[in-house]
């Protein structure tokens, strides 16, 4: 963690003013949300992934509570308590976040505090809410002179539902999906030696009629159970389901029998998918020829093709989106689109990213899903980006009280200029002698500068 001195505060400052004026204008309100939350609200978005990553501890009280690690699980807090149903709901924020990371994470170079500031687009399901996102993300950097920012757009709900044609478990995709970086980066090898451990890749032969017989037996068991009365709640956020729909998801979550055979094909797809990467027309045509090929329907892509022509009708050029099937971010909230943004020709700092996530409210503990996307910048990446510094002296006027006569006329004419909105102050880096009947006030003998 770093100190920061005038100037990196004066162009932190600069740099949120702007942007709270260019999100305000397409309707975005400010939210503040506490610095300090209990550590489940992290855990339960993230899926555990940044528990070593939280500053946790136990406060007097008790309570779990963790250094907030972004804003994004808060928000969707605030807007569920408070009834985002009824509408569309526009939320921008800033301030600090905290994460930990050890000397030898890749991360380890970095300050494990920094300035995010983002916006949140809560209620619209449609493919432009996301091209609104993605717009508004590049408009903010123009804005404040980093005029050759691109984004990066992948979707996870793509890559989720072409695994599904391959009739895999919730968990054999998580864990497809949890490895994409390292299928992207061609370690096939090494994730079916995981996959083994884990149990997806066996030498056992398990059909698809002995998938369906055990998930008809544990049908029958919970079934059994929940007729019996056997008196455990099964939760209190069960919604409208029925009796049947609740039987029936507990027992496609219980099963997690997997055909060997299957799970290698949709690896197989994966890692060819992953490798996809380029402009857009040529990266979606290659997609869709890609998983045609695997025997996916190709038509998965059209959400993908939907956003991307979104963010086009907003005033987005195509030669800034590079279009990525194997970015899949470490957060498993996400649900569909997703992006990252660079300045230039950067390919390791990002300025900030994003993406949509429409299941998080129900895994933050609440009955009902809520659609929802937004991003995030590192604000402290983007001012160090920034070509243009401010200097935190350039435009003080320093008056000299030896040519204003005394200390009193210096200080009038200093109170003149900053009513005119010019920032002024009395310089007393050198004295002269005391003014004649003083008790020992200095009169100050240098020359004004930076008076304008």
């Amino acid at each position: 963690m770093q100190d920061a001195g005038p100037g990196e505060l004066a162009a932190r400052d600069t740099a949120i003013s702007a942007l709270r004026e260019i999100f305000g204008l397409r309707g975005y309100d400010r939210t503040e949300t506490p610095m300090l939350e209990q550590t489940e609200l992290y855990l339960r978005k993230s899926g555990g992934a940044l528990s070593s990553r939280l500053y946790d501890f136990s406060e007097p009280g008790g309570y779990d509570v963790s250094l907030r690690p972004e804003f994004t699980s808060a928000v969707l807090r605030l807007a569920a308590d408070r009834g985002v149903d009824n509408g569309t709901l526009r939320l921008m924020y800033d301030g600090p976040v905290f994460r930990y990371a050890g000397p030898e994470d890749e991360d380890g170079s970095k300050t494990r505090q920094f300035t995010q500031l983002g916006a949140e687009l809560i209620g619209p399901r449609v493919p432009a809410a996301d091209g609104e996102v993605i717009a508004m993300a590049l408009e903010g950097l123009n804005g404040l002179g980093i005029t050759n920012a691109r984004v990066v757009v992948g979707h996870v709900g793509v890559v989720l539902a072409a695994l599904s044609e391959f009739k895999l478990s919730e968990r054999a995709k998580l864990f497809l999906v949890s490895n994409i970086g390292e299928l992207k980066r061609g370690q096939v090898d090494a994730v079916s030696e995981k996959a083994a451990v884990l149990g997806f890749i066996t030498d056992a032969v398990i059909d698809d009629a002995q998938v369906a017989a055990d998930r008809e037996r544990l049908a029958l068991t919970i079934e059994r159970v929940m007729t019996e009365g056997i008196g455990v709640p099964l939760g209190q956020h069960t919604g409208s389901r029925t009796p049947e729909e609740i039987i029936a998801r507990l027992a496609r979550k219980l099963s997690q029998a997997d055909n060997p055979e299957d799970f290698k094909r949709a690896l197989e797809m994966l890692s060819r998918l992953s490798q996809v990467s380029g402009q857009v027309a040529e990266t979606l045509d290659a997609g869709s020829e890609l998983l045609a090929s695997a025997g996916v329907p190709a038509g998965l892509i059209s959400d993908l093709r939907e956003v991307l022509g979104a963010a086009e009708a907003e005033g987005v050029s195509r030669d800034q989106i590079t279009v990525d099937f194997g970015l899949v971010r470490g957060l498993a909230y996400y649900t569909g689109m997703l992006f990252d943004i660079y300045a230039g020709d950067a390919t390791e700092e990002t300025l900030g990213g994003g993406g949509r996530y429409d299941g998080l409210t129900r895994a933050l503990g609440y009955d009902r899903d809520v659609p929802a996307l937004g991003f995030a910048y590192n604000l402290d990446a983007i001012v160090e980006t920034r070509t243009r510094e401010l200097d935190p002296t350039s435009d003080l006027a320093l008056i000299s009280p030896a040519e204003s006569g005394s200390v009193g006329s210096a200080i009038q004419r200093a109170r003149e200029l900053r009513t005119s909105g010019i920032r002024a102050a009395i310089d007393f880096e050198n004295s002269g002698p005391s003014e004649s009947g003083s008790s020992g006030t200095p009169a100050v003998s240098v020359e004004g500068q930076g008076e304008r």
